[in-house]
């Protein structure tokens, strides 16, 4: 699996009006940060950083954990869901949800917020 530079691009252009959000290389994929801290990566779609109470809310609403095959087996990295495809091309809503997976960083709280609802 591989990022796509032009759906990273497309995103990064998406999330301007957030300030401090960069693309940098991440594996096989981009990684976004904001003020150098990953908040997400692009692979085949993007995947956004969680918590566990957020994870288990993302599941619920139908998003999906990272996977990423290795020695033979398929590893699960619940740490990173997928954004709606909806969401991507929706500049308010996807800005919205960035927000709210960065904000532990911007003030230093341990917990985030469950920013996947059901609709």
């Amino acid at each position: 699996m591989s990022g796509d530079r032009s759906l990273a691009d497309h995103i990064l252009d998406q999330l301007q009006p957030i300030d401090g959000v960069t693309l940098r290389r991440f594996f096989g994929g981009w990684a976004l940060c904001h003020h150098d801290r990953q908040f997400a990566m692009v692979m085949d779609t993007l995947y956004l950083r969680v918590d566990a109470a957020a994870g288990a809310a993302a599941e619920a609403a139908g998003a999906h954990p990272f996977t990423y095959r290795a020695a033979g087996r398929t590893v699960t990295v619940r740490r990173y869901y997928s954004v709606p495809d909806d969401v991507l091309d929706n500049r308010e809503s996807l800005c919205a949800l960035v927000l709210n997976a960065i904000e532990p960083t911007r003030t230093g709280t341990g917990s985030q917020p469950q920013f996947f609802r059901s609709q």
